[in-house]
């Protein structure tokens, strides 16, 4: 199955206690629906506002959302054998990382995990 990036995405990323930043290069772990697959993420947040890119297998898509508390919440869209697909994550972050679950819209579920984006994750 393709996935192919289209458009913005949409996002809202909440960090504990609204202590902690999450600006930075991110690598996304997901399971699930067509998976396992790494994504990539790249954040800059300025007070509860959070910009950026995601970056995957099927392109990039800019992202934007608001910070606030420990919950996590961001989707994109892709395009799959024609039909758009809205593809919905939530999930807590702590000092560890980010993780949670994630629709594909209709078609299916899963799990990620997020950790912040470090040489050793380069191959």
């Amino acid at each position: 199955m393709k996935l192919l990036v289209v458009g913005l995405g949409l996002s809202t990323i909440i960090f504990a206690g609204g202590g902690g930043n999450l600006s930075g290069k991110w690598e996304v772990q997901v399971e699930g629906y067509g998976a396992p697959r790494t994504q990539k993420f790249e954040f800059k947040q300025t007070g509860d506002g959070l910009s950026g890119v995601y970056a995957g297998k099927y392109g990039e898509s800019k992202v934007t959302g608001t910070v606030k508390d420990a919950a996590v919440e961001f989707e994109m869209r892709v395009i799959e054998d024609e039909r758009i697909i809205t593809v919905h994550y939530t999930g807590t972050a702590t000092d560890d990382g980010i993780k949670g679950t994630v629709t594909f819209g209709d078609v299916g579920k899963g799990t990620w995990v997020a950790s912040r984006w470090t040489q050793a994750h380069k191959k």
